[in-house]
């Protein structure tokens, strides 16, 4: 008899062995019985400029929300937001694997800004995905530039078209 592993679902940016594992029917083969969950029903899908604070929002909306109420056993996501989602667990989970996920990134604007430097960023609302990855990064990013209490973020969705799209429509 095959051990039940319950994952939450992953993106190819993210899991992609996990992907692989199930489509070539790898874990099969070492006798589990892999089922993906659904995660991220409550992920933000629109920016939102009245949250300002990372702390107005759960650390688990896009990731790990099964595994808190017993739907999934493991979540795939990046380093940063899980520090985050272990402090605030409810059922005790641990950070197993530790790999920073995003490689490269980039802050964007609109096409008819008038913004050219980071440093013209001072004091302007920067759409960030609280608890993921690119959050933590534009943080980074602009830190190199301007002073932490210049940076002004708002709350924008998961996804980068998403993010895209937001901005091109205003």
């Amino acid at each position: 008899m095959a051990t039940k592993l319950r994952l939450e679902s992953t993106s190819p940016f993210q899991g992609l062995p996990e992907l692989v594992a199930r489509d070539e029917g790898l874990f099969a083969a070492e006798g589990l019985d892999v089922e993906f969950v659904k995660r991220g029903a409550d992920a933000p899908t629109k920016v939102d400029r009245s949250i300002t604070d990372p702390d107005m929002v759960s650390a688990f909306a896009s990731h790990g929300s099964a595994e808190q109420v017993g739907g999934a056993a493991m979540f795939n996501a990046c380093e940063w937001g899980n520090y985050r989602r272990v402090e605030d667990s409810q059922t005790g989970s641990q950070q197993v694997g530790r790999r920073a996920i995003i490689a490269f990134g980039a802050l964007m604007v609109a096409p008819d800004s008038d913004i050219y430097t980071p440093q013209q960023m001072a004091n302007k609302v920067v759409g960030v995905p609280y608890h993921a990855g690119t959050h933590y990064l534009a943080l980074l990013m602009l830190e190199g530039f301007i002073p932490r209490d210049s940076i002004k973020t708002c709350l924008a969705p998961n996804g980068s078209r998403n993010r895209r799209d937001a901005l091109l429509n205003g």
